[in-house]
């Protein structure tokens, strides 16, 4: 009867941790090689364990005030797991709204995206990270919760953990699209960041569905981190330089929404540039390899005015 009664207690205590951290219906967790990513686990979630995070190399377990999720990512360019300093890609979302999931997605592995990073890294010359926002490539958590404040928290605290790791010291951020709102909101949270680049980057969620003529996110949410309500001067890295890349045909992140980075951040006296690229895609919105491009000359100490002259040859996608 002891054993039974003991057995419920468990039971209702996880039915009501997972209620608290939201991921009741969220699918296990899925560690193999070769294991396609998913709809399903974008849409409803994925949910890991601390000891089956603590068991993956390229994973690290963050816990921010009752948020705790297992945050995946993939490295190359290090020397023996080591580098003094790091390029840090965060990708756009994988939801359009919150319904369609791009093929391109469906066809990733955690070994594709291994792949795929050391060639980011052998073409861009520095050592390269590619770290999963909660709830897509591979990380556990709601991709749905995206641009509220615990992702933002979430990705900085697994940045903490993955310095002390590999031994980074100082590090570049690269983001597109929602990826960039990821990187606006570091800005505001770190004085590590030598070189940040917002790609396409949803900086400011509020002005953006203003600005499309909604009432709230993409998401569903009205309560959207706004970086660069946060933004202060003198808290960032003494040698921070930020570029702001876009193309001002964007349609899925209108150009004011994007700017308005550069403009708070120019407020506050911090080198910022805005740099128009040519988006690919139906939307003109896709600039991610451009990103890291700019991110890699920025994290090699390329002189700015050189970084612009690169960028009037052209940049595409």
């Amino acid at each position: 009867m002891a054993r039974h009664l003991r057995r419920l207690l468990a039971l209702a205590f996880t039915t009501v941790a997972a209620s608290a951290y939201g991921f009741g219906d969220r699918l296990r967790w899925e560690t193999a090689a070769d294991a396609l990513f998913t709809e399903a686990g974008v849409k409803r979630g994925v949910r890991a364990t601390e000891s089956e995070c603590r068991a993956l190399a390229g994973a690290v377990w963050v816990a921010v005030d009752r948020e705790a999720e297992c945050i995946r990512y993939w490295y190359a360019g290090f020397t023996d797991g080591k580098a003094r300093e790091a390029l840090f890609y965060f990708s756009g979302d994988v939801l359009v709204g919150n319904n369609e999931v791009p093929a391109a997605y469906l066809r990733s592995s955690p070994r594709s995206m291994q792949e795929s990073i050391e060639r980011v890294a052998a073409s861009r010359g520095v050592p390269y990270v590619f770290l999963a926002r909660p709830g897509i490539y591979g990380s556990s958590g709601d991709h749905r919760q995206r641009r509220r404040s615990a992702e933002s928290r979430l990705v900085s605290a697994a940045i903490d953990l993955i310095k002390q790791r590999h031994g980074i010291e100082t590090l570049g951020v690269a983001g597109q699209s929602g990826g960039g709102h990821v990187v606006a909101s570091l800005l505001t949270m770190r004085s590590d960041i030598r070189c940040a680049v917002a790609a396409s980057s949803v900086s400011s969620p509020r002005m953006r569905w203003t600005l499309r003529g909604r009432s709230r996110d993409m998401t569903g949410y009205t309560d959207s981190f706004e970086p660069i309500e946060h933004l202060q001067a003198g808290t960032g890295h003494p040698q921070l330089r930020v570029f702001v890349l876009g193309d001002p045909q964007d349609t899925n992140t209108p150009w004011p929404s994007q700017v308005v980075l550069a403009d708070r951040l120019k407020e506050r006296q911090v080198a910022v540039e805005v740099i128009e690229g040519e988006g690919t895609g139906p939307e003109n919105h896709n600039l991610s390899g451009s990103s890291t491009l700019i991110g890699a000359l920025c994290m090699k100490g390329t002189p700015t005015p050189a970084i612009l002259q690169r960028a009037r040859q052209g940049l595409r996608g």
